[in-house]
Parts: C-alpha cells; sequence; structure tokens
C-alpha cells in the first residue's frame, strides 16, 4: 500500500494563503495591507482585516489538526471584509467510507444552526477521485431582537488517489450564500490543479 508523501494546490487570483507557523506576530498586519494594497478604503481597513485573518487563524489552529493549510479569498479590497475561507490538509487511513462518517457529523459540529440543504458531489481529478458535500447551514440569530437566519455555504471533498488509503481534505466556507454561481463546480475545478506524490509504505 502507498502513502501520500507530498500535495500542493496552486490557488487561483484573489485567494491569500495563511502562514501555517508564523514568524512574528505582524503577520496578520502586513498580510493585510498586502491585500488592500494601493485601493481606496476606509482608514481602519487594515485593522479590520488584520482582525479577521487573527479570527481565522485561531479557529483552524483551535481544530488542532496537524498540519492544516488555510487560505482566505477576499473579492473586493475596498471592502475589508474575507469572503470565504479554505483548508486543506492531509488525512492518513481516511478510505471513502470513513470520510462519509466524517461529513455526517459536520453540522452537529456548529452551534446554534441547522442544514437548510445538502446535495452530494462526486467527481474525479488528476490526484484522483472526488467526494464530498455541500451545505447550505443556516446560523440563528444570537437574539431575540434579530430577525431572519445567517446562511453559509461550505463544501467539503475529500480526494482519494489510488492504491492509498490516504487522502487530501479539503474544506470552502463561502461567508453568504450567493457568493458563488456554484460553488461545487468551483471547489472541484480549484483540485485540477492539486498534485499529489504517493511512495511505497516502507
Amino acid at each position: 500500500m502507498r502513502v501520500i508523501t507530498e500535495y500542493d494546490l496552486a490557488m487561483p487570483e484573489g485567494w491569500h494563503p495563511l502562514p501555517v507557523t508564523p514568524a512574528d506576530q505582524q503577520w496578520a498586519s502586513v498580510l493585510a495591507q498586502q491585500i488592500i494594497g494601493g485601493a481606496e478604503t476606509i482608514e481602519e481597513a487594515p485593522e479590520l482585516l488584520a482582525r479577521q485573518l487573527l479570527e481565522v487563524k485561531a479557529a483552524v489552529d483551535a481544530t488542532q489538526v496537524t498540519g492544516t493549510r488555510t487560505a482566505v479569498l477576499v473579492t473586493d479590497p475596498t471592502t475589508p471584509f474575507l469572503d470565504a475561507m479554505f483548508t486543506i490538509v492531509l488525512g492518513r487511513g481516511t478510505s471513502p467510507e470513513k470520510y462519509d462518517a466524517q461529513l455526517e457529523r459536520v453540522v452537529d459540529e456548529v452551534d446554534t444552526a441547522q442544514v437548510m440543504g445538502r446535495q452530494t458531489i462526486e467527481g474525479e481529478v488528476p490526484g484522483g477521485k472526488v467526494r464530498g458535500a455541500q451545505f447550505l447551514i443556516g446560523h440563528l440569530p444570537a437574539d431575540e431582537f434579530t430577525a431572519g437566519a445567517h446562511l453559509e455555504e461550505r463544501v467539503h471533498l475529500g480526494v482519494f488517489p489510488e492504491d492509498t488509503s490516504d487522502m487530501v481534505d479539503v474544506t470552502i466556507i463561502a461567508a453568504n450564500a450567493g457568493l458563488f454561481t456554484d460553488l461545487p463546480a468551483t471547489a472541484v475545478g480549484m483540485l485540477q490543479n492539486l498534485t499529489v506524490r504517493t511512495e511505497g509504505a516502507a
């Protein structure tokens, strides 16, 4: 049985990788300035964007899943808001059946939320067969004075190369449903650029 020894994914324009291990405490401010560039925006934009970057990094670190790589999407640098986040991580010894069971627990891990829709995703990319699901998750208001629910769109995808029990686990979370015309198709399209290297187990 072979094992995955290396994988890489070239991110499309607009996506910005976060450091796995930041070299210093100023990384978020530096990245925020890079994202905004020369765009005309409000004075507080760098600070607001840096704060969101730190929140995303803290949320990913809190999962305690070693080796998780993260990127964020900013579609309009003039507005200091993250539109989506992306994570990719190696899954050792994760069969398609085990991955399906993990998908069943997705919503259980989200507080004050309920599934508004779910769609199974299947496909194939150069890195292997793809399976997963799209979720529309309604987040209930934080208090009784707020009307309606916030609708979030998620895609969870597993890429399963041949002749190995390892896989690559990808998650994309859009801040709002409708940000992507077709998030499942976008996600599978991104995975066309995934390269996976396997070697025989020692």
